[in-house]
């Protein structure tokens, strides 16, 4: 994926958004990192606009999902 700059990545922070988002839509999508691939598909991950998949993918899977994103220290930006 591209590095951005510090000031992206602050600003991307500051508007609770993601560097990569661009004016029409992912920048990276085919590049982008698991935590962007589950969003919407589980609880933790909801989508703000209410878009979910028609089976959410189960807690307990959701639970070994979360703990590796805490092993490997996993972001968003």
């Amino acid at each position: 994926m591209p590095r951005k700059s510090a000031a992206e990545q602050e600003a991307a922070l500051a508007a609770l958004s993601c560097p990569h988002l661009g004016a029409d839509g992912c920048q990276v999508y085919e590049e982008r990192p698991l935590v962007c691939r589950l969003f919407g598909t589980t609880p933790k991950l909801a989508c703000p606009n209410g878009k979910r998949p028609v089976v959410m993918i189960d807690p307990q899977v959701e639970e070994q999902i979360f703990q590796y994103f805490t092993q490997v220290r996993h972001v968003l930006v």
